[in-house]
């Protein structure tokens, strides 16, 4: 590195080496893994019990493929039902289930590729076929994947009277972590439209191809089972979004306590990231939206190029995944650390209507009320009600979506108001839980109102110290 160089990057490298010592705090939460073993075998075995009472006393086999190794030299990332069902984030693998008619599971097989030394030089140890990818996996077998083509032949051939065993897949688009099934079909159909292009998704290819090959097979989808499932959240999924929320917390208040005039939108994102990756996130559970002045007025903003301003209101939304599952958070905040009347005065009244909305979020309560009563609070405060302001998240940051909540259930409250004509947007988000009798906010670990925002912005951040040292250095 040329000095000149070292000499400008030395204090940045200081600053971060002692918030690397000394992290913004987290709120203690017990610390906690990917989802076990014998709970994702717990999953299949509903599944299996679901599939049978669709499968009209036949015999059912289940096939669910994971996503393939990607092309580019981008980290891998997994199809979320996949990861639901199988817990294991390789590529080129499948889940070849065998139901009985009873809804017990005969066969729970994970097919995995064969060993490659040379892949395994270049991209590490994955499973291999046999009883040791089995026993870490918790699946009855591990076996080859390049023999799913034919024990799905074996398996689907008619018997002596013709009949066949019904097949239950994925039909739809499957999205990755960090998509939504919304995202992934639109993106299917665009393709499919496209003059240049007008290829199916793969998993129409699949069933296309199935049906073709055995004449009369009864193709059912898995999703309404799969999605069922994955809207009611397991105690240790909990932990693991209680802990996301948590880490998002930390971000989103370094960013505040970094913020002021002359940062760029790019770099509030940056001190965010750093506090997520030093606390043990994963990967971006959406891109960064950080939207200073008017671009807090874009809903879904990520350029990320505005230098802020001293009167920006900066509309921050950004999550990371923690063993993936994602969370959304959204604070609203002054680049100057100081709100101006006008500025307080939508983030108090975005912060009274979500106060009002999550008071409304318990067993028995439908998304779709809560946003009509969103809609007439904004209005009634002279504000256009631009979007919905729940969601569930999960595995997507915009997971299965059912309208009536029960306990275990964990979605998004997030009102927003946008003044367009004055270049300032206003949006507050937690990520909540549904409980027996209420709701938690897993994310209240980063202050959402005007006086407690100023209160953190007034303390130093990385960024502070880093032009400290900068300066210490000349």
């Amino acid at each position: 590195m040329p000095l000149r160089l070292a000499r400008s990057v030395l204090p940045l490298l200081l600053a971060a080496a002692a918030l690397a010592q000394a992290p913004t705090a987290v709120a203690e939460s017990a610390p906690v893994g990917p989802v076990p073993p014998a709970e994702l075998r717990a999953r299949r075995e509903a599944v299996a019990q679901a599939v049978a009472k669709q499968a009209e006393g036949k015999t059912a086999v289940v096939v669910v493929r994971g996503a393939s190794r990607q092309a580019d030299m981008g980290a891998f990332v997994q199809l979320q039902d996949f990861l639901y069902l199988a817990g294991v984030p390789e590529p080129d693998l499948a889940v070849l289930l065998v139901v009985g008619p009873d809804g017990a599971l005969v066969r729970d097989e994970l097919l995995v590729p064969p060993f490659s030394r040379f892949a395994a030089t270049w991209d590490g140890n994955f499973l291999a076929p046999g009883e040791a990818a089995a026993k870490r996996t918790g699946f009855g077998a591990a076996g080859n994947v390049r023999s799913l083509h034919r024990q799905l032949d074996e398996l689907l051939a008619a018997d002596a009277a013709g009949a066949r065993p019904v097949l239950f897949t994925l039909t739809q688009p499957a999205a990755r972590t960090g998509s939504t099934p919304r995202k992934a079909a639109d993106g299917a159909r665009e393709m499919q439209q496209d003059r240049f292009d007008g290829r199916s998704s793969r998993e129409t290819a699949m069933v296309d191809t199935l049906k073709a090959a055995h004449a009369g097979l009864r193709v059912a989808s898995l999703e309404p089972i799969v999605h069922g499932l994955r809207a009611h959240k397991s105690a240790h999924e909990v932990a693991i979004l209680r802990r996301c929320s948590e880490l998002t917390a930390a971000g989103h208040a370094e960013a505040m306590r970094s913020c002021t005039p002359g940062v760029g939108e790019a770099q509030l994102a940056a001190v965010a990231r750093l506090q997520f990756s030093l606390h043990g996130a994963g990967p971006d559970a959406y891109g960064a939206i950080v939207g200073g002045g008017p671009n807090g007025c874009i809903l879904h903003y990520n350029a990320l190029t505005r230098t802020l301003q001293a009167d920006d209101l900066i509309v921050m939304d950004y999550a990371p995944t923690l063993h993936g599952y994602a969370v959304d958070v959204t604070r609203t905040f002054p680049a100057s650390g100081r709100f101006s009347p006008a500025q307080r005065q939508i983030v108090q009244d975005v912060h009274d209507v979500q106060q009002a909305l999550i008071r409304e979020v318990k067993p028995g309560a439908k998304l779709s009320a809560i946003g009509a009563l969103c809609a007439k609070l904004l209005t009634e405060r002279g504000y256009k009600n631009d979007h919905g302001p729940c969601h569930h998240v999960g595995l997507a940051v915009h997971d299965p979506n059912p309208d009536v909540l029960q306990a275990g259930m964990v979605i998004t409250v997030e009102p927003g108001a946008y003044l367009r004509d004055v270049g300032m947007g206003c949006r507050i988000e937690d990520t909540i839980l549904v409980t027996a009798d209420g709701c938690e906010v897993l994310s209240a670990g980063v202050p959402s109102t005007p006086a407690a925002i100023e209160a953190l912005m007034a303390q130093d951040g990385l960024l502070q110290a880093a032009a400290r040292g900068a300066a210490e250095a000349k």
